[in-house]
């Protein structure tokens, strides 16, 4: 019999490959991108996990994708991060999912996904594996898979017992997602959280504002939002908190927003509060800003007390 994991990851698996531009292009603009290449960039489900098991979280993944290079690489790259691939498979009738991120000089970038939904793990295949894993304690689920594979993985882990984190991300144009009592928190960035409340972002509400409207249409326990380069913001029913950044000079933000959420994770599994985990995490990404990658620069656990020494935030290891 397996072994029950502390961490669950319930999210897509894909490849990734990189190209670079002067600047992220402005709709209907034409540029020249160069510097085509692949790289060890696994998509936001085996991020978030190998985030986790580096830093020594007990994790399982739980995912499907096809046989091929990208599901061979990621046995390898789960394994080699200590995640357990127990309930990851490969599947001979599906294709991968692929994606590719557009990398400007300043460090911002786009991603495309090209996910088609049947090619990831599939609503039934969720709830049966999550109840196989009654006992763990922490859920995290995402939308690079079909949407009601996210949802239902919170569904189902929050009936099994288990604190639950969902970030709603790729979001589908036209998505109408509903109430989400079974999410503990609700993890997103700013401009997801416009879109999650069809409001233009030109009103520019304040994280504040956003994140108890939020809470009050999808009815989540709590709002973890990303900020960027101002940090990360918290948003509950008694209390509301921002959580300043490490200052770095960002080189490439990919991956960023993924290693934020396995650390965040991690930090609860270990007994921190929300916001103590949200503030660990705040430096975790930005150490990750400063490289030109992703998951091939997510920090092992002996490396954290020099990362967040010559951040200076060495108040918070633990």
């Amino acid at each position: 019999m397996s072994k029950i994991p502390d961490i669950v990851v319930v999210n897509g698996h894909g490849l990734g490959e990189y190209c670079d531009v002067k600047r992220i292009p402005e709709p209907g603009e034409s540029c020249t991108a160069y510097n085509r290449r692949a790289a060890m960039d696994a998509g936001k489900g085996t991020n978030v996990a190998c985030a986790i098991g580096r830093l020594g979280g007990n994790v399982s993944f739980v995912a499907k994708c096809g046989v091929d290079q990208c599901g061979q690489l990621g046995y390898k790259w789960l394994g080699e991060s200590n995640v357990s691939t127990d309930y990851y498979w490969l599947d001979p009738s599906i294709e991968s999912c692929l994606g590719l991120c557009i990398i400007a000089e300043n460090g911002e970038n786009l991603l495309l996904d090209f996910d088609d939904d049947i090619n990831a793990i599939q609503p039934d295949e969720v709830d049966r594996v999550v109840r196989k894993l009654k006992g763990a304690r922490y859920l995290t689920a995402g939308f690079a898979q079909s949407v009601e594979s996210g949802l239902t993985a919170c569904k189902t882990g929050k009936e099994m017992g288990m604190y639950t984190l969902l970030n709603p991300s790729p979001l589908r144009d036209g998505l109408k997602l509903p109430e989400m009592p079974y999410v503990d928190v609700l993890c997103v960035n700013e401009g997801e959280s416009y879109e999650m409340l069809e409001l233009d972002p030109e009103e520019k509400l304040d994280w504040k504002e956003l994140g108890q409207r939020l809470l009050d249409r999808y009815r989540c326990g709590a709002v973890v939002m990303t900020l960027g380069s101002a940090g990360s913001a918290g948003i509950t029913a008694d209390d509301a908190w921002i959580c300043p950044p490490a200052k770095v000079d960002m080189v490439d933000e990919t991956g960023a927003g993924d290693g934020f959420l396995g650390a965040v994770t991690w930090c609860l599994s270990q007994g921190r509060t929300l916001k103590q985990a949200m503030e660990w995490a705040n430096v975790y990404a930005a150490y990750t800003v400063t490289k030109s990658g992703s998951l091939e620069f997510y920090p092992w656990k002996e490396q954290i007390p020099e990362i967040f020494k010559n951040l200076g935030r060495e108040d918070l290891l633990f």
